[in-house]
């Protein structure tokens, strides 16, 4: 490896290996939280003036972007020298066609939520039902067991184990793909040619996948309208100020807090060369809570509303399946305000102060109180 670039000592690396993304992964692992090393980060941005830095990697030494300057250089590569660590290619599917029934679906689900204590278990298997039905149809609404072998397999990440659960996902999957039941992705994936049914397959998961993980995210944003009433109120009545405050509660815990990228090709860093095979990390949870940032670690919707966060290369427009999910998920939350208001319940976010980096959203819970007659999001 160059010598040019600036290295973390063997304990800096040792602290960031529970956030690094492994080489070969899209991203952060389950379980994984790159915000537990903000600090850190911010020590080696001021330490090495923003320049990159070869940390030690479970597999080898791997790149750290740091600047925005290199972030974007990165992200936004035109020759192809910095690949997703894996194929990550989508087919091209007409989601938008689907956008209303799938609101629709997710409104009808969340009604279940609006009463009693909601945790993140409840939510959660509630949302499972909602991502099943919106990519294999009704008919995979009660698989539970998909849900369960998907995360099993985000647990176990190589070895014998993994390949037994991956072989029995993979055919249920596949039994649900091949039933191809209208007005769901899998229909839609049915209808395409030329594709192989293992490139079919792999769709298949990564939508589920994308949809199942925005679960955390609605439980966050649920607590934190719960602990500001006049958002919730805003929230409730504005289906626009609703999915600002769903995003900006994944700006404050992303749910990939981290991209990985392997190059291609040799590229120049800093007057070095860096071979072909490198895996390059760029730390987007670090740079959506910057230090720079005036409302870093505070719950701001209206940054997304009057143009404060387009300035942000984090905050530009993702790909079909984020805006997907981003419309599915503010229909499930406005289904749930729709007839109930949130209230918190335990002191783990507070309006009053800054909030935390790392949050444990298992121990988030609110109780749904009858909402009050009022305007409610169309």
């Amino acid at each position: 490896m160059p010598r040019g670039l600036p290295r973390a000592t063997a304990l800096e690396s040792l602290r960031l290996a529970a956030a690094l993304v492994p080489p070969g992964a899209p991203h952060v692992a389950a379980g994984r939280d790159l915000l537990r090393g903000g600090p850190l980060l911010a020590d080696l941005e001021s330490r090495y003036g923003g320049r990159p830095v070869l940390v030690r990697g479970p597999r080898g030494p791997a790149l750290l972007v740091l600047s925005q300057r290199d972030a974007l250089r990165v992200l936004e590569d035109e020759r192809g020298a910095y690949a997703p660590a894996r194929d990550e290619r989508r087919l091209s599917l007409p989601t938008d066609v689907l956008r209303p029934a799938f609101i629709e679906i997710a409104r009808e689900e969340a009604a279940e939520l609006a009463d009693g204590v909601v945790g993140y278990e409840r939510l959660d298997a509630r949302w499972q039902r909602v991502a099943r039905r919106c990519v294999y149809g009704d008919g995979a609404a009660g698989d539970e067991e998909l849900t369960t072998l998907l995360a099993r397999l985000g647990r176990h990440q190589a070895g014998r184990r993994q390949e037994i659960l991956s072989g029995r996902y993979d055919a249920r999957i596949l039994d649900h793909l091949r039933r191809a039941e209208p007005g769901s992705v899998a229909g839609l994936i049915a209808e395409t040619s030329g594709e192989a049914e293992s490139r079919r397959l792999m769709q298949a998961a990564f939508w589920l996948m994308g949809l199942g993980v925005a679960a955390t995210g609605l439980m966050q944003t649920l607590a934190l309208l719960a602990i500001h009433p006049s958002h919730r109120k805003a929230a409730r009545a504005d289906s626009q100020h609703l999915r600002a405050c769903l995003r900006e509660a994944l700006r404050l815990w992303p749910p990939v807090p981290a991209l990985s990228r392997v190059t291609t090709v040799s590229t120049e860093w800093c007057g070095t060369t860096v071979p072909a095979g490198t895996t390059v990390l760029v730390p987007l949870a670090a740079h959506q809570r910057s230090a720079r940032l005036p409302y870093a670690n505070t719950f701001a919707p209206e940054i997304w509303l009057d143009g404060t966060a387009a300035g942000h290369w984090w905050a530009r427009p993702g790909c079909d399946g984020v805006h997907l999910t981003l419309a599915v998920g503010t229909a499930f939350l406005g289904g749930m305000l729709r007839a109930a208001r949130p209230k918190p319940i335990g002191r783990l976010l507070s309006p009053h102060r800054p909030l935390p980096y790392t949050l444990n959203v298992s121990r988030l819970r609110v109780r749904m109180r009858p909402a009050r007659r009022g305007p409610a999001q169309p």
